[in-house]
């Protein structure tokens, strides 16, 4: 069954930067499937097809011109193989472009006398021999053939595209035939800011990925604000290495309702384990007034402002936060893109 699979209707981070979403919808969809190229339904790039190496569990069908009973669909077997009626011995189709294979066979037809000069074509039907799996945020996640030199973000458009609350960060997590070229060990990995590479500051983090690789998308990272604010959500991280602070983030759920204890905010800092979970309270009007320090938020941080007047012990605070979220709305640069399901 072929497992590839494509749809453009949905492109990277349209949400984050329009040079990404140009990038990726224009550039990086039209290179990779080039009109009226074969196969584009089934996510099989198919420019520069002639470079692309047999394998394993690839359909072939062979023609052999005033001797069709020579030719027919041939699976690749696990050990690399065909077996073509007329010769002895299986022949070996890994590793050989369909133009080789062709040739292979037309020497093998001659050398068992089967036939003078035969003209034998090969075709691809099925590409299954080389094959990357792309996971984590984005539209389709699956197993994706590859037919020619594809580089991530290429990999990424096969599936669709980054969902609009994923992450700026890509992992991809090396097979054998990406150790071999960066000459580093199979599973090793390789953490790339796409952010920085849409921005040009990285061009060189656009790397291929090969036979066996695993790329990861990963979500976008996100600080909650809730309570007795006037547009409470989650908040996608632009930057998540230089994070928000505390007011900052009240300026994103666009400040204050008339009722807030800005004295008495809550930090709840999650963990795997409830008790872990910690609580720390912050003062956000000293904050404002330059009288403390801001406090940076950490991602999947909350930030919780209560109604004031009310004596609530912080872990009844931290739960009622925690109980907040559930569903709430998140929010990307200005605009809702989506719910968290905690």
């Amino acid at each position: 069954m072929n497992l590839t699979c494509i749809s453009m209707s949905r492109v990277f981070g349209l949400y984050r930067s329009i040079p990404l979403a140009f990038l990726v919808a224009i550039g990086v969809a039209s290179s990779a499937f080039p009109l009226g190229a074969q196969n584009v339904a089934a996510g099989t790039a198919t420019a520069g097809i002639e470079d692309y190496k047999i394998g394993p569990a690839d359909v072939l069908t062979v023609t052999v011109t005033d001797a069709p009973e020579f030719g027919g669909k041939f699976r690749v077997s696990d050990t690399g193989v065909i077996q073509i009626i007329g010769l002895s011995e299986p022949l070996l189709a890994e590793g050989l472009t369909t133009f080789e294979l062709s040739q292979s066979i037309r020497k093998e037809l001659i050398d068992a006398k089967q036939l003078r000069n035969p003209k034998v074509n090969v075709f691809i039907d099925e590409y299954h021999g080389r094959t990357i799996v792309v996971l984590g945020s984005v539209s389709k996640p699956a197993v994706y053939s590859l037919t020619k030199r594809t580089t991530v973000l290429e990999a990424l458009s096969f599936a669709g595209g980054a969902l609009p609350n994923s992450g700026n960060t890509v992992t991809v997590v090396r097979g054998a035939a990406s150790a071999e070229a960066a000459g580093k060990p199979v599973g090793s990995v390789q953490i790339i800011d796409v952010a920085r590479l849409i921005r040009g500051e990285d061009v060189s983090a656009n790397i291929e990925v090969r036979n066996g690789d695993v790329i990861n998308v990963s979500p976008a990272q996100v600080v909650y604000v809730v309570g007795e604010v006037t547009k409470p959500g989650g908040y996608v991280l632009s930057n998540p290495t230089e994070g928000i602070s505390v007011v900052q983030a009240i300026a994103l759920a666009e400040g204050f309702k008339s009722l807030a204890a800005t004295h008495q905010g809550l930090i709840i800092r999650q963990s795997t384990s409830e008790q872990a979970r910690r609580e720390i309270p912050v003062d956000i009007e000293a904050f404002m007034k330059g009288k403390e320090s801001d406090v940076v938020l950490a991602p999947n941080d909350i930030l919780y402002i209560p109604v004031s007047g009310r004596k609530e012990t912080l872990k009844v605070m931290g739960d009622i936060a925690m109980a907040t979220i559930n569903g709430i709305a998140i929010y990307g640069i200005g605009y809702k893109i989506g719910t968290s399901h905690f």
